[in-house]
This record gives C-alpha cells, sequence and structure tokens, in this order.
C-alpha cells in the first residue's frame, strides 16, 4: 500500500466561459517529443491538468477546479502560483479557442506533501499491496486505535472512508469499555395484541358518574380505599360549584375580553410584497448573465439584499405610502389596546361581584365560601383549577 499524492488549481472568474451544464471536462497532453509513441515521454505531462471540475452549482461562483496528478502532483509543490496559473490559462485557450479565456480574478493551490499535518492525500494500492492490508491497518494496537480513508478497504481515499472508519473505532473503544453491545434479533420487536384491555384505575370522571347515582357507596374493606374515594368524591363537588361559578358569570358577562395581537406591520414588509416579484426577475437576470446558464435563478439572500438596497435608495414619494400605513395600523393597534385595558378591567370587577353574589346566595356543602381565589375568577386562573383550601 502507497500514499499518493493529488494537488488541485482552484480558479474563480467573474463568468463562466464553459459549458455550465457540464460537470467536467478534460484534457489530453501532448508528450515532451511530439507523435512519441513512448510511453515514458508523456509521464511529466499526463496528469497536468488533466481534468477541470466545475464547481458553478456547487459554489455558486464559476468556478473551476484543475486536477494534477501523478508527476504533475509533484511538479505542483515546486511551482510558484503564477507559472501555474499561466500554464492552467494556456491549457484553457487552446480548449477554448477562438475565444481568449480571461485571468482568474481568485485562485488557490494545494500543496499536501508539503503540508506537515497531511504529508500526502490519500493512500492507494501499490504493486506490492496483499490481501487485508486494509484491515492491517486498522487494527488496534493495545489501546492505540486507528482511523483513516487508509484503514477502510470498502471505501479507501474517500471522505465517507474517513468517516466510516471513525464510526469503526468509536464501536471499538466503547466495546473494550463495556464490553461487547449485543444487538437484539429483530431490532424491532412485533407488537403483541391483548386479548383483555389491562384494567385502569379510577379517574375522576368514573367517580363522578358512580356519584350521580342514588346507589350507595361499596365497603371495600379498606379504611384507606374509604377515604380515597371520598376525596375524590369532594374534589368532584368542589369542580361542579366552580363549574356553576363560572357558568353564571359567562351568562351574564360572556367571555372575557381578549387582548387584541401586535400589528406586525413594517413598511419595508409591505414594500417586499409589492416589488419582490420585481426584484426577483432582475436578479434572475443577473446570475444568469454572470453563470452562462439560461436556468439560472437568484437565491433568496440575493433577491432580500437587492430588496433592502433598493428600499433605501428609493424616492421619498415611493416610500411615503408604506409609511402612513404602517403608522395608522399603528394607532389602530393602540387605540385598540387602550379599550381592552378597560374592557378587562370592567370584566374583572363585574366577574368579581357575581362570584361572590353566587356564594352567598348558593353557599357550598362544606360552608367554606372563600371562592373568590385572591380576588381573581377562576376563568383567569384556569376554569379547570379547583381553589385552594
Amino acid at each position: 500500500m502507497g500514499f499518493g499524492l493529488l494537488n488541485k488549481v482552484i480558479l474563480v472568474y467573474e463568468e463562466a466561459f464553459w459549458e455550465p451544464n457540464r460537470d467536467m471536462f478534460g484534457l489530453l497532453n501532448e508528450a515532451e517529443r511530439q507523435a512519441s509513441l513512448n510511453p515514458e515521454d508523456y509521464a511529466s505531462r499526463r496528469g497536468r491538468y488533466y481534468l477541470f471540475w466545475n464547481c458553478l452549482v456547487t459554489s455558486g461562483k464559476p468556478t473551476l477546479i484543475a486536477l494534477m496528478a501523478g508527476e504533475a502532483a509533484h511538479y505542483t509543490e515546486e511551482t510558484s502560483n503564477d507559472q501555474l496559473i499561466k500554464e492552467v490559462t494556456d491549457c484553457l485557450d487552446q480548449m477554448f479557442a477562438p475565444n481568449r479565456v480571461p485571468l482568474p480574478t481568485e485562485t488557490i493551490v494545494t500543496r499536501w506533501s508539503k503540508d506537515p499535518f497531511a504529508c500526502g492525500s490519500y493512500s492507494y494500492v501499490g504493486p506490492e499491496t496483499q490481501t487485508g492490508d486494509y484491515d492491517v491497518m486498522a487494527r488496534p494496537h493495545g489501546p492505540l486505535h486507528f482511523t483513516g480513508e487508509a484503514t477502510c478497504g470498502t471505501h479507501p481515499a474517500t471522505v465517507h472512508g474517513a468517516y466510516l472508519s471513525g464510526l469503526r473505532a468509536a464501536a471499538e473503544v466503547v466495546e473494550k469499555m463495556i464490553g461487547p453491545i449485543r444487538v437484539p434479533t429483530p431490532l424491532v420487536e412485533k407488537k403483541v395484541k391483548l386479548e383483555h384491555p389491562t384494567p385502569h384505575p379510577p379517574t375522576i370522571s368514573d367517580v363522578k358518574r358512580k356519584f350521580s347515582s342514588d346507589a350507595p357507596l361499596q365497603s371495600s374493606g379498606s379504611t384507606a380505599s374509604n377515604n380515597s374515594i371520598h376525596k375524590t368524591a369532594r374534589a368532584v363537588r368542589d369542580e361542579d360549584y366552580e363549574a356553576s361559578i363560572i357558568g353564571e358569570i359567562l351568562s351574564q358577562l360572556g367571555e372575557r375580553p381578549i387582548k387584541p395581537g401586535r400589528t406586525g406591520v413594517n413598511p419595508f414588509l409591505l414594500y417586499t410584497k409589492d416589488q419582490w416579484y420585481t426584484v426577483k426577475h432582475d436578479c434572475d437576470a443577473k446570475r444568469r448573465a454572470a453563470t452562462g446558464d439560461v436556468n439560472a435563478k437568484a437565491s433568496k439572500t440575493e433577491i432580500r439584499t437587492a430588496l433592502g438596497l433598493k428600499w433605501r435608495t428609493e424616492d421619498p414619494a415611493v416610500r411615503q405610502p408604506y409609511l402612513d400605513q404602517t403608522q395608522s395600523a399603528k394607532d389602530d393597534a393602540a387605540a385598540s389596546t387602550a379599550g381592552f385595558k378597560d374592557a378587562v378591567a370592567l370584566w374583572d370587577r363585574e366577574a368579581e361581584r357575581i362570584r361572590v353574589e353566587y356564594i352567598r346566595d348558593h353557599p357550598p356543602e362544606d360552608g367554606e365560601g372563600d371562592m373568590v381565589m385572591n380576588g381573581r375568577t377562576a376563568i383567569e386562573l384556569g376554569a379547570g383549577k379547583r381553589p385552594r383550601r
């Protein structure tokens, strides 16, 4: 097994001069001696800019990545960026003649063998590689475990191979710490349908229905059980009594006023609603011109940015109707909020009065009439809540 080298020359342009729908295109380099039939004469140039990746879609910019393999990869390590850019531009000029290829606006050149943390690109199967070498590379030594694409025999020289090797090593570490992990078979057990439903404890509704009948309570022979039933019955009476009070309040006052919501009106949002498709059309046209792709479309971020710029530079006469509409909505909301505060204060006072009168005219069975609950109605605190005692 060997450790190889592959370098890349990344080129970013103002506009795409190649076919934007092609994912890649290649280049056949000439031999050092023209028309030579000796393979050795092709070795130094064969891997030089031999393949171009079109990264227009993935990067969002007109970008080409030229690959440098074999001797060309080592050539990249020792050659200046300026020289590499000149060479690759000359190659592209020949490929796209008679059109002239512009110089890139931005370039990146990798030199992986000079990277002290990489020392190369990825593994490869050398002439003396044996079956199982990848498994040997992945074998742990004591507490030391190894990961990386060179330890993944099924996906070597790939990013996903490195990722899978990390999962494998993590599983090895966990197994060494806590022992083998048994995976159940089947992984998800089938649901078994019970022939007889499981009995459930009685709910308040069950007890309420029981107490609504004239039948006497059946003794279970347990004092604790009887006390529990009596407590539940008392809770039911309290809930019924509270429901009666709430019903009286609602019958006289209706529902408690609801607080008005926020307007959510913003002049820029109103402007955006009117101008979105116009600005989108302009942005799409610019994107198609920049990429050469007749189907290219601008991103939402580009459209929003253009809208913001247009709003900031818009004529005041155009902006004013949106500002007026926003102010009008705010004034209406302020008036509604002020009216709500007065209405809800009146409703609360009347609800408290009705509650006190109801308790006075219809006292509870246990004689406890303190049902006002800190001067607030049960509707405010939650109609399903029982009063504290």
